[in-house]
């Protein structure tokens, strides 16, 4: 009998590279929010240590106070932009998630397919070696009994 070979081979390989092209642009994807997050978490820090920083001073310059007030002004607004740049990157995250679990269902599909052809092919294997013990039994006990 010939051994198995799996026509669809080629087609599960090209399915299993696309399965992690896939995850590797989701781990990219990942790595900006996490990125993003980071900065978000970097200028809440800067901005609570200039205003701590500042409100421990004995005293404080009226010239200080419009620079604080200006710097928060552009610190929430860099804060909003950021976190609205999380936002959309999550959302691409989810969206390459999809296409992740899309990929690995067509994956599963296929090797499924391969386990079930394995199968056929081991039962056939089996039916045929049956077959041939008993013809090679039978060949002999005819052969016994013609002696």
């Amino acid at each position: 009998m010939q051994r198995f070979q799996f026509r669809l081979e080629r087609v599960l390989e090209w399915y299993r590279k696309r399965l992690r092209l896939e995850e590797g642009r989701l781990a990219a994807c990942l790595d900006l929010v996490r990125d993003a997050e980071r900065k978000i978490a970097r200028l809440q820090a800067e901005r609570s240590a200039i205003e701590t920083s500042l409100l421990e001073r004995a005293t404080i310059p009226a010239a200080d106070f419009l620079n604080l007030s200006r710097y928060r002004l552009r610190a929430r607004r860099e804060e909003v932009e950021l976190t609205e740049e999380r936002q959309r990157l999550l959302c691409a995250a989810d969206q390459q998630r999809a296409k992740v679990q899309r990929a690995q269902q067509r994956v599963k599909l296929f090797e499924k397919l391969r386990e079930r052809r394995v199968a056929e092919y081991t039962a056939e294997e089996s039916r045929e070696l049956e077959s041939l013990a008993a013809d090679a039994y039978l060949s002999r006990w005819s052969q016994e009994r013609a002696n």
